[in-house]
């Protein structure tokens, strides 16, 4: 019974070692290289000796909080906490860039965005745990974020504008 006891211990403790090695070498990989597609993705990982399968590297990636940003050859992933917080350096941060407008309607907030930009700009919210936000839910080039009771639409403005200074000149016109 204990040697039982032992070998569900290490399996599980090697499984949780695989699954945090990979998820580093998926953000040393996205972090270092310009990455345009899973596929592309999944083959480096593949080539490194890892075995997954495309369903679980969707789910690392969304775990990862990864996104797709625009760039001059397509797209590019990035984890999203590298987009965050991005200081202007003579080029508008993604978040900034992908920001179209905003409107409210009750406690229901609408978010436009450029395609594909709608999921950073999600999680960036997401990651900014701001109490007048309850959640988000993003499409291609819309967020759809549910409003605390009883928060008014400055009042949400402002906190955007907290969490995330990139907004704040869209957010303030």
């Amino acid at each position: 019974m204990k040697i039982m006891h032992i070998f569900a211990s290490l399996n599980a403790y090697l499984y949780i070692m695989k699954k945090e090695g990979r998820h580093d070498t998926i953000k040393e990989i996205i972090t270092n290289h310009k990455i345009s597609s899973q596929e592309e993705l999944l083959s480096r990982l593949i080539d490194l000796g890892f075995e997954l399968t495309q369903a679980t590297l969707s789910r690392d990636l969304k775990k990862l909080k990864v996104g797709r940003i625009p760039s001059e050859s397509g797209f590019t992933y990035v984890i999203s906490e590298d987009v965050v917080g991005l200081q202007d350096n003579g080029a508008s941060s993604p978040i900034a860039y992908g920001f179209l407008a905003i409107e409210f309607s009750g406690n229901m907030v609408v978010i436009k965005t450029l395609p594909a930009y709608s999921h950073t700009i999600a999680d960036a919210i997401d990651k900014a745990e701001m109490n007048e936000i309850l959640g988000t839910i993003a499409g291609n080039d819309t967020v759809f974020a549910v409003a605390r009771e009883g928060c008014r639409p400055k009042d949400i403005k402002k906190a955007f504008i907290k969490a995330i200074p990139e907004l704040k000149e869209s957010l303030e016109n």
